[in-house]
């Protein structure tokens, strides 16, 4: 017996010339889904309503809903990104972080999925204001849970492949041919300069403190847009990389400086519960992250973000020192 499949709506399109890919890919891909509800026995026999979520730039999120229930079928629309995110959110629930429960992954063509449970809540950052936050000492949680996933340890540095990171250690991730590729079209675009910080510095600070340590399991997107407020709060869409945890905290610090050029210090302070902790690390970080992020904030027009961090670079850059 087929399914009776309704659309609710069509995926929300991005206006960025830069995202025209993945909006050729996000309409593209909607005969997919039609099929994989289909032929999926999960759905068989059932009408089943498809609404895109209309959250996220990498990935196509549609909601699946039948009489019994709400699941969540999330498609990358990066051909190269592989099918990692199940294996860290797996990882995280082991470890004791509240996180979907994956019910399954696959390929649709080229392109990986997750099916995935529902969790019905409200975005942390949609319940709550920035004030609200810190009142109730939520980003204190948020930092505490970011420490919690970095706890288990991975193989390698980068994008998983067949269960290890892609190089094998930090500094061939930090030197890399992407990595170096980014550095250099911010600085071609007078984005970011030796005013903001050296560079050459904190990549140094940055290879020094990690060595030969192990990587941990890092988010590289985590904030309250990939949190759901729950109790506990639930983790979602990681940008899954092995890395180093004070870069995976510096790109959450970096994120947060852009919305309100503050620091968070709420959220490092739950990170470290409170103890002491290299600053020159993190300041390093930071403008490693910088250099990552600006990349596409440049490409799609985001100065506001990007003046914020500036700033607060250059009142801060001799952290580095």
């Amino acid at each position: 017996m087929k399914s009776n499949i309704v659309f609710k709506n069509e995926p929300k399109l991005s206006e960025n010339e830069a995202d025209s890919k993945f909006n050729e890919r996000r309409i593209a891909l909607i005969p997919q889904v039609e099929e994989f509800i289909s032929s999926n026995e999960r759905f068989k026999g059932k009408e089943t309503s498809v609404s895109f979520a209309h959250e996220g730039v990498s990935s196509l999120i549609c909601i699946l809903e039948t009489q019994e229930k709400k699941l969540v079928l999330k498609i990358h629309l990066s051909i190269l990104r592989s099918m990692n995110e199940c294996q860290f959110l797996s990882v995280w629930e082991q470890a004791g972080v509240s996180v979907p429960h994956v019910l399954e992954e696959g390929m649709l063509n080229e392109h990986a999925y997750v099916l995935m449970d529902y969790i019905d809540a409200p975005l942390l950052g949609e319940k709550y204001s920035r004030e609200e936050l810190i009142d109730n000492e939520l980003r204190s949680q948020v930092g505490a849970t970011l420490r919690k996933m970095h706890e288990p340890k991975g193989e390698g540095y980068g994008r998983l492949i067949d269960g290890k990171g892609e190089f094998s250690d930090f500094k061939d991730w930090l030197t890399s041919e992407n990595m170096q590729n980014r550095f250099q079209y911010v600085k071609d675009n007078g984005v970011l300069g030796e005013e903001h910080g050296s560079l050459s510095l904190a990549c140094k600070i940055l290879l020094e403190y990690v060595g030969d340590k192990k990587s941990s399991y890092c988010h590289f997107d985590f904030g309250s847009k990939n949190i759901f407020a729950t109790n506990p709060i639930t983790v979602f869409d990681p940008n899954p990389e092995l890395n180093n945890g004070y870069l995976d905290l510096g790109r959450s610090v970096t994120v947060s400086i852009a919305h309100d050029g503050k620091f968070p210090n709420q959220l490092v302070d739950g990170y470290f519960e409170d103890n002491p902790y290299n600053k020159k690390v993190l300041q390093a970080a930071i403008l490693v992250n910088s250099y990552f992020k600006f990349n596409y904030w440049y490409k799609t027009n985001k100065l506001k973000a990007i003046k914020n961090v500036q700033d607060y670079l250059m009142r801060t850059k001799d952290l580095l020192n």
